[in-house]
């Protein structure tokens, strides 16, 4: 490892997608400087592979009846399944069509029309095609780079959280002071020492074995909040996407298909056979897992989905948006979504002729960080959460089919407000210890790392998967445990890679979304229990939370 180096900023963003890309480019505007770290480059955050879209209410459409701010409150309120927050919920949908507006004059080419997706009583998905977080991601990283004021650090890890409470255990606040990361590129340690940080690291699929996410989706926000004292609400909720493409892996990442093509605007279904007229009804519908059938909310059609694989010993579902069972011609299908149409061309498959195998996969996080309505962390001060890392109160049990990314682009600008306004209130900075790479001696086996790795996330998608139970929950937790005794073990002993960093922050995850789903005896949204199958607002109308100082949940 090469001499490390010292970086002094004033905001720290950790992550590029929408949210920390919206916080960067707000902070600089006001005049600060910005260092944005990121683990690849800045277009691979976490909003670039986002198919759907952005969920506003127009207000034109308000004013001739058509929709109303009333309805996608409901709607968002429904899917969060009792607990998600009314005063949040009401504040996001009010603004979220100010998002449209920033949008819009950033570059974002919206089409014309507008996708109702499921759970949506309305349409009102603002789309680019099926490629919308490549829109996204794409123009505000391109406003990023332009701006002098921030400064760009691909190919670096964050490692740990610096705080007052680290540096000394009896500081009276305890004070995010900036961050150690990882460049692999020069094999160094940097200090970034600033006034206000941001997590926007997205969400933790990748610590399931099936996964819609990017390779940088690890949970290392989580794991870096936690591990800083910061609170963890309702991390049980993984949100799995009913549809990913059966058959493809790209470097451990299922290409999603977008619920856009069973939404009511296309009327593609889910049937169990791909041929016959088995393949044109809808079995979610005709099964009784839904009214809505195939349109339903994801976690309804993921567990509609696992549960006749597994009964009828299928490997795969069908999702069928051919003419037969929509109202699109092959044209409008090709057209209307051609990310989708031009990959499954590439792999044999013509989704206007034939049905496409799927499988559910991880997609989600719901719950993440505890923070306050900017993206602040109560328990730390000049730290904030925002995007798919925190936990805002918005999505509750279970996400609202695309409320993510006005979400995460609305914090993005809260939390830039809040640390601005703050900034000059917080105390003369201290000069910050460099990394010190303590006892380690050795170089680090890539195997060991891959063979712990894949253990986490198998465990994890059988054991703490779609469907859960006590037994295999405690399994589970049983071996997390000894697997991250030994991660602990090993990090003292090794040189820092990558790869290790991002292990020992799914097993962190890992260890958290295990212990939640056993302490919450209950089925409710993204959560299923076949012990607990039914939802009990008596003991569980509530987050879920977890906090390092205190150990257990509270």
């Amino acid at each position: 490892m090469t001499t490390n180096h010292y970086v002094e900023t004033d905001c720290l963003v950790i992550g590029s997608g929408g949210a920390g890309l919206r916080a960067a480019i707000e902070s600089s505007r006001q005049g600060y400087k910005v260092a944005l770290v990121t683990k690849k480059s800045i277009e691979d955050g976490s909003t670039f592979l986002a198919q759907g879209g952005v969920s506003a209410v127009d207000p034109a459409r308000v004013k001739f009846g058509e929709d109303s701010l009333e309805l996608h409150i409901k709607d968002t309120l429904e899917a969060a399944d009792g607990i998600g927050n009314p005063e949040v919920t009401k504040r996001f949908v009010e603004r979220a069509y100010e998002i449209i507006g920033f949008l819009i004059k950033s570059g974002v080419p919206f089409s014309n029309e507008l996708h109702q997706e499921g759970g949506h009583s309305r349409a009102r998905i603002y789309c680019v095609g099926d490629y919308t977080g490549k829109a996204i991601e794409e123009r505000l990283a391109d406003i990023a780079r332009e701006n002098p004021n921030i400064s760009i650090y691909e190919n670096h890890s964050a490692i740990d959280l610096i705080t007052t409470k680290k540096l000394d255990k009896n500081a009276s606040l305890n004070r995010c002071l900036g961050a150690y990361v990882y460049d692999s590129e020069n094999d160094c340690v940097t200090t970034f020492d600033a006034k206000a940080t941001f997590i926007a690291t997205g969400g933790a699929g990748r610590i399931y074995l099936y996964t819609s996410n990017n390779q940088v989706s690890t949970g290392d926000g989580i794991a870096l909040a936690y591990r800083a004292g910061a609170r963890i609400a309702n991390i049980e909720f993984t949100q799995f996407h009913p549809t990913v493409f059966y058959g493809y892996n790209d470097k451990g990442r299922s290409f999603l298909i977008t619920e856009a093509l069973r939404g009511k605007k296309v009327g593609g279904i889910l049937a169990l056979r791909d041929s016959g007229e088995d393949s044109k009804v809808d079995f979610v519908k005709q099964l009784g897992y839904a009214e809505d059938g195939s349109a339903a909310t994801r976690d309804i059609v993921a567990r509609a989905i696992d549960r006749e694989m597994k009964k009828n010993g299928l490997t795969n579902v069908f999702l069928n948006a051919t003419p037969a069972v929509t109202n699109k011609t092959p044209k409008e299908i090709a057209e209307g979504f051609p990310q989708i149409y031009n990959k499954l061309m590439q792999l044999g498959f013509d989704i206007t002729k034939q049905p496409i195998p799927v499988v559910p996969a991880s997609h989600y996080t719901c719950g993440g960080i505890f923070v306050g309505l900017n993206g602040e962390i109560p328990e730390i001060d000049g730290l904030y959460a925002i995007g798919e890392v925190s936990c805002t109160g918005l999505m509750g049990a279970n996400r609202l089919a695309s409320n993510s990314l006005p979400e995460s682009i609305l914090y993005g600008l809260l939390a830039a407000e809040h640390a601005t306004r703050n900034m000059s209130v917080r105390e003369q900075r201290m000069h910050l210890p460099l990394w010190d790479t303590f006892r380690a001696t050795k170089s680090r086996k890539q195997d060991l790392v891959t063979c712990y790795w894949g253990e986490i996330r198998t465990l994890m998608w059988h054991l703490v998967g779609i469907v859960r139970d006590e037994e295999r929950l405690n399994m589970a937790k049983k071996r997390i445990s000894i697997i991250k005794e030994e991660i602990n073990k090993y990090y003292w002993d090794y040189f820092l890679t990558s790869d290790f960093l991002e292990l020992r922050n799914i097993t962190q995850v890992a260890e958290l979304t295990a212990n939640a789903a056993l302490w919450r005896k209950e089925s409710r949204g993204g959560h299923y229990r076949l012990d607990y199958s039914v939802r009990d607002d008596n003991q569980f109308k509530k987050p879920t939370i977890q906090q390092r100082s205190v150990g257990d949940i509270v």
